[in-house]
């Protein structure tokens, strides 16, 4: 069982001019957990852990015309929560902290996070086609979802934020292309980034949706697919030089006015080394509407990843549930639950569980 306290301030923006803004979020996580079946590196039995953190987004945006857009984005954080020892193979909270921003993707960068710009062409009455380069992050064009990708004020758990079988790469240089038309959308992501072995490689995504518009309410249906440059370890670990490659399904649908749910699905090749290859996980979510508090908000997820060959795992399961309640108007608490199960392949194979039960106070201005 772990305990987790975060306090957030996920929304600070401020408008200069018409074509110039700033914002900040800023979050501090307390963790605290309870194990079963963990063990140190120095084989000892692990059965609780704490650890905290605290992190500080900053962004500015500029728009000289209507057609053209530029963003940078800096970001700060001391301590790593649990990730730093967490036992899972998912990572108990999803968000950039120390270990993670400092030689960023081994570039020997730190705290700078994107440096882009994007032009918008108009390609018809009703299509556009953006063009962006620079240091980008691909979690923000790849795999969205209304209900479940947003580590600050929705789930904690990386698993329930972005398809981890998606091998998205984030804070590297690349480009993207966005056309829209009408209620269809198609993306292209291409980026070059490092490997945890350090190797350079480069990536490769697309996704096709198309925003539904029925009687229930708006639903967003997407599925993508990537592949990779050669550049990785064989299940075997024999060679460097095999690709990953996959694709996925992410879609949130309303139902009615207070309840929507979410899928998110994944299937990815195991000749490279990987933990999973498969995925499936889905929730809902209920708007406080319901209860005459439109600020509130109540998240359930579930997600079953299949063992790859060679990982030693057979399944990893994932549970979390949260609710956030609306304090006043620039401030929310969320409590939040996490169970995660690593179940391994052999008889005499450790199988990690345990549970996290966490809090989240957020302000805005």
């Amino acid at each position: 069982m772990a305990l987790s306290l975060s306090v957030s301030t996920p929304a600070l923006a401020y408008e200069v001019t018409e074509q110039l803004n700033f914002g900040s979020i800023s979050s501090a996580v307390v963790q605290y957990g309870d194990f079963e079946d963990v063990f140190t590196e120095e084989g000892k039995k692990r059965d609780a852990a704490a650890g905290g953190s605290f992190a500080t987004d900053l962004w500015i945006n500029f728009h000289p015309t209507e057609v053209d857009e530029f963003q940078m984005t800096l970001s700060y954080a001391a301590g790593n929560a649990l990730n730093n020892i967490n036992p899972f193979t998912l990572a108990l909270y999803a968000d950039d902290l120390e270990e993670d921003l400092k030689n960023i993707n081994g570039r020997n960068r730190n705290y700078f996070l994107e440096s882009w710009y994007k032009h918008t062409l108009e390609v018809g009455a009703n299509a556009s086609l953006g063009v962006t380069v620079g240091i980008i992050d691909s979690t923000v064009y790849i795999d969205e979802n209304v209900f479940a990708n947003d580590e600050i004020s929705q789930f904690m758990n990386d698993t329930f934020v972005n398809s981890i079988l998606a091998n998205l790469p984030s804070y590297d240089g690349g480009g993207i292309l966005e056309f829209e038309s009408g209620n269809w959308q198609l993306k292209a992501v291409i980026m070059n980034s490092r490997n945890e072995s350090e190797r350079s490689y480069m990536y490769y995504s697309g996704q096709a949706s198309y925003k539904l518009e029925s009687t229930l309410g708006e639903g967003n249906y997407r599925i993508n697919g990537y592949m990779t440059s050669g550049d990785f370890m064989n299940a075997a670990a024999t060679s460097s030089d095999e690709s990953l490659k996959g694709f996925g399904f992410s879609a949130d649908q309303q139902l009615t006015e207070h309840l929507g749910v979410f899928a998110r699905l994944g299937w990815q090749d195991d000749a490279a080394a990987v933990d999973h290859d498969q995925l499936y996980c889905g929730g809902v979510n209920i708007n406080g509407g319901l209860w005459s508090r439109i600020g509130d908000e109540i998240g359930i997820g579930y997600a079953y990843l299949k063992g790859a060959q060679g990982s030693g795992l057979d399944r990893t399961q994932a549970f979390e549930t949260y609710v956030r309640f609306a304090v006043l108007a620039y401030a929310d608490f969320t409590l939040d639950i996490q169970y995660i199960l690593d179940s391994s392949d052999g008889k005499d194979g450790a199988s990690p569980e345990g549970t996290i039960i966490g809090g989240r106070l957020s302000s805005y201005f």
